[in-house]
């Protein structure tokens, strides 16, 4: 799968000098008009910026439950580093 890009574009005739135009590989997933190249970048980087909160917000969730099973692991690999049976000698 190819990544995703945004960038502003200008566009000759348009409704509006610019648009903010979201790809993947060739295909457009979004694009709009916007009034200028800053004006675009900046709600570039704002809609980045809310899929990431967003995104976050499902990774704190999922953390959540996550880390009771990590804990459990943590216990168990302590376990692994003791020394098992009478002996306390490594073979090489």
């Amino acid at each position: 799968m190819s990544f995703v890009t945004g960038e502003v574009v200008e566009v000759l005739g348009g409704e509006a000098p610019f648009k903010v135009v979201f790809k993947q590989g060739d295909e457009v997933l979004a694009e709009w008009s916007v009034e200028s190249k800053a004006e675009g970048e900046e709600q570039i980087v704002a809609a980045v910026r809310s899929l990431m909160e967003e995104h976050g917000e499902e990774d704190e969730d999922e953390g959540d439950e996550g880390e009771e099973d990590d804990e459990g692991d943590d216990d168990e690999k302590e376990d692994d580093d003791k020394p098992r049976g009478g002996s306390t000698t490594r073979r090489r």
